[in-house]
């Protein structure tokens, strides 16, 4: 005899197979680095001074092997796409950059894009 359970959902609400469900206020972050001129992390030196000075304010941080990303755990209160675009800007690029949208154009034109996935799988 099968045993069952009656559950009430009260937050968050049911959400459908192949989407993200936040049962807190953390939120994953995904960042592309387009690898070339100042949006490149060429060496783990210059991955650890991005993940340093990010480290302060995301709860978990891991850059892909080759560079091109970096996958961030944070509080989606006191983060957003902007802020964290713009952190990572600051620290490769001493010049004057923009950041709109999630994406910041460094000052050569390259650019560090932050997204939130809906969708771990798709990572």
């Amino acid at each position: 005899m099968a045993i069952t359970r009656d559950v009430t959902r009260v937050n968050p609400v049911a959400t459908a197979r192949g989407t993200i469900q936040r049962n807190y206020q953390l939120t994953v972050y995904k960042v592309v680095l387009n690898n070339t001129g100042l949006a490149a992390l060429a060496s783990d030196a210059a991955a650890a001074q991005v993940t340093d000075a990010i480290g302060q304010i995301c709860n978990i941080v891991q850059v892909k092997s080759d560079g091109t990303k970096i996958f961030v755990v944070a509080d989606r209160h006191a983060m957003s796409v902007d802020k964290l675009a713009q952190e990572i800007a600051k620290v490769l690029d001493t010049g004057t950059f923009t950041v709109s949208g999630g994406v910041a154009t460094l000052s050569d034109s390259n650019t560090v894009t932050v997204t939130e996935p809906t969708d771990l799988e798709g990572m």
